[in-house]
C-alpha cells in the first residue's frame, strides 16, 4: 500500500494526463507570474533546469507543446504531420531558459506560453521515491521497476547482485541484448523501438529533439544509463537519445556517465558503451 501511495502521490503532481495535478496547474497558469508548485516539484524541476544546461538542451521539459503535437501525450497521433510553419509558430514557447524556478517559497515561473512535461524524468523520479520508501522501512534487499526505469538495492535472495537486462531493440518478441550487473544504482533505459508511429512511409519516434521541434532520426536505437538516481538515469538517457550516438558517447564520455548505447547498422545492432560502463557489463 505504501509503494502504491508513492506512486499515486508522484502521479498527482506531475501527470500530463491530469488536469487536476500541479503540473497541469502551472501549464495553466499566467505568463510572467510566479506560481505556487509544491518542493519536491521544485527541486525536480530544479534539476531539470541543470539537466538541461549541462546538455545544451538535449534535455528540456518545456517539450509539452511538442509532446501534443506530434501526438505523443494524451492527444491521439495527428491526422497530419505538422508542417514546418506550426512547428515555428512553437518556437517561441519552447525552451528552458524560459522557465524560472524558486524553492523558498517553492514557486515556478514561465517568461512565455510554456507548457512543461516531466515525463522524461517523473518516472525515474518515481522509483527514487518507492526505494526511499523502502529503506525508510527497512528494506533494504530490493528492485524497484516503474515503466522501464529501475533502481536495485542489496542483494538478491541467493545472495547474488540484482542482473538487469538490456532489451534486443528489434521490433519483434522481446530479447535479451546484453545483461549488467548492479548494487546500489538505478537502471534507465530510452529507445525508440516501442513508441512510435508511421506515416507514408515515415517512422516518427516519441523522442523529439528540443532544438528541431521534431523527433529524431539518427540511427541510435536505445540508450541504457546507470546512475545513483534513477531521476538522474531516466533524464540522461533522454538527452544522450536525442544527441544521437556519436554525440552521445562524446557526450557521456566527457561526463563520466556509465552509458550503453545501441545503434542500427545495416540489418542489425552494434553497441558501443563508455568506459563507465564497462564494469557492470556480464561477462
Amino acid at each position: 500500500k505504501g509503494v502504491a501511495a508513492e506512486l499515486s502521490r508522484v502521479e498527482a503532481s506531475m501527470s500530463t494526463y491530469m488536469d487536476a495535478s500541479d503540473l497541469s496547474g502551472f501549464n495553466g497558469a499566467e505568463v510572467n507570474q510566479w506560481h505556487a508548485i509544491p518542493a519536491e516539484m521544485a527541486s525536480l524541476v530544479a534539476q531539470s533546469l541543470a539537466l538541461s544546461k549541462q546538455t545544451h538542451g538535449a534535455f528540456d521539459i518545456t517539450i509539452g507543446p511538442l509532446v501534443d503535437l506530434w501526438g505523443f501525450g494524451p492527444d491521439p497521433m495527428p491526422e497530419k504531420i505538422p508542417t514546418q510553419d506550426v512547428l515555428d509558430a512553437l518556437r517561441p514557447v519552447v525552451g528552458y531558459q524560459l522557465l524560472q524556478v524558486r524553492q523558498q517559497p517553492p514557486a515556478m515561473l514561465k517568461r512565455a506560453a510554456s507548457a512543461i512535461d516531466l515525463s522524461a524524468i517523473a518516472k525515474g523520479y518515481g522509483v527514487d521515491a518507492v526505494a526511499l520508501w523502502l529503506e525508510a522501512h527497512g528494506i533494504n534487499n530490493y528492485l524497484v521497476e516503474v515503466g522501464g526505469e529501475l533502481r536495485a538495492h542489496g542483494l538478491k535472495l541467493d545472495g547474488s547482485l540484482w542482473r538487469i537486462a538490456i532489451e534486443n531493440p528489434t521490433l519483434g518478441a522481446q530479447s535479451i541484448y546484453q545483461v549488467v550487473k548492479v548494487n546500489n544504482m538505478a537502471v534507465a533505459t530510452s529507445g525508440n523501438y516501442r513508441n512510435y508511429y508511421e506515416q507514408d512511409g515515415v517512422r516518427y519516434s516519441h523522442t523529439l529533439n528540443p532544438s528541431t521541434l521534431r523527433p529524431v532520426t539518427h540511427n541510435l536505437a536505445s540508450v541504457t544509463v546507470i546512475d545513483a538516481s534513477a531521476a538522474r538515469a531516466d533524464a540522461l538517457a533522454t538527452a544522450l537519445m536525442v544527441m544521437g550516438g556519436e554525440d552521445g558517447v562524446n557526450w557521456a564520455t566527457m561526463h563520466q556517465v556509465p552509458a550503453y548505447f545501441i545503434m542500427k547498422k545495416e540489418n542489425d545492432f552494434v553497441a558501443q558503451s563508455t568506459a563507465d560502463f564497462d564494469s557492470y557489463l556480464e561477462n
